[in-house]
């Protein structure tokens, strides 16, 4: 790991199938203004995200902006996750997650370049929580078998199979830090881009269809733990903002905050390439607006 402070990061959240729209943001921000980033932190489909785009040089912003589209253009729900055969959800009552997602694991295994990361010039920071002691583990470009901590922290929370690295069990870092925003405030960047996948401020509708879709119910309750978390982030960074105009040693720090204006009414797990594509609209829509932490 580079012992140079970044200049420049980028913070992507978590959100699944959400995770569209920030490569819409990217589109724009790194395609169009040529904004580029020396430090990448990510956690779940935003660590997936991150660690792509630190696969292309630094001083390369379009070319990153454009692999990560053509990255979601192919991305279906078959390749993500599927149902446990034989017996479907049945065999998911003595397994460790609703959903086996080995499509996803064998995908990052073969597509994530972890050579061409360390030697991008860029830094990376992915955020992973240990099942066994709950204790967190942020993964940088030198970690090694760096494929198997994206795919810890892209675990979303029993949905999606945890990785077994080491004697443990590794899942989503969005358990501890959905917005993993303070791992750029301590690796000393100043000026940092923060992308969220919902606004965590906002009222978001659930409307429970069926009472024992526990699926779906699961899912809601990982969104209201999420929201919490990500507002919890934000609160804290915007308190050490305040605190920098009283003490010297906290540093003021420029955040500009994307997130949706409105809920993407979409299920984080389904993978629909007509949905992918709105979300990423929607993502290149929103980057013209921001606002300040």
């Amino acid at each position: 790991m580079s012992d140079d402070k970044p200049r420049r990061a980028l913070v992507l959240s978590g959100g699944g199938s959400k995770g569209a729209f920030e490569a819409g943001v990217l589109q724009r921000l790194m395609g169009e203004e040529q904004r580029d980033y020396d430090l990448l932190c990510g956690t779940s489909v935003g660590a997936i995200n991150a660690a792509y785009v630190a696969q292309t040089p630094l001083g390369q912003p379009r070319e990153a902006a454009a692999k990560l589209r053509a990255l979601w253009d192919t991305v279906t729900t078959e390749k993500v996750h599927r149902r446990w055969f034989p017996f479907g959800n049945v065999a998911a009552l003595w397994k460790t997650s609703v959903y086996d997602s080995e499509p996803l694991h064998r995908w990052i295994r073969s597509d994530l370049d972890a050579a061409a990361v360390r030697a991008s010039g860029r830094q990376l920071r992915i955020v992973s929580v240990s099942l066994g002691t709950g204790e967190t583990f942020v993964a940088n470009e030198q970690t090694p078998g760096l494929a198997e901590w994206v795919i810890a922290s892209s675990a979303f929370p029993v949905m999606l199979t945890p990785a077994s690295i080491g004697s443990d069990l590794w899942t989503d870092g969005g358990l501890r830090t959905v917005t993993p925003l303070g791992e750029a405030i301590r690796a000393g960047a100043d000026d940092i881009d923060v992308v969220l996948c919902s606004d965590p401020f906002a009222k978001s509708p659930f409307e429970v269809k069926d009472a024992h879709a526990i699926p779906q119910l699961l899912l809601r309750s990982i969104d209201v733990m999420n929201g919490e978390v990500n507002r919890a982030d934000l609160r804290i960074a915007g308190l050490k903002n305040d605190l920098s105009q009283l003490r010297p040693e906290y540093r003021k720090v420029k955040i500009r905050l994307f997130q949706p204006s409105a809920p993407l009414p979409f299920d984080p797990l389904d993978f629909d390439p007509g949905n992918l594509r709105k979300m990423i609209d929607a993502g290149y829509a929103q980057s013209a607006i921001f606002a300040a932490v």
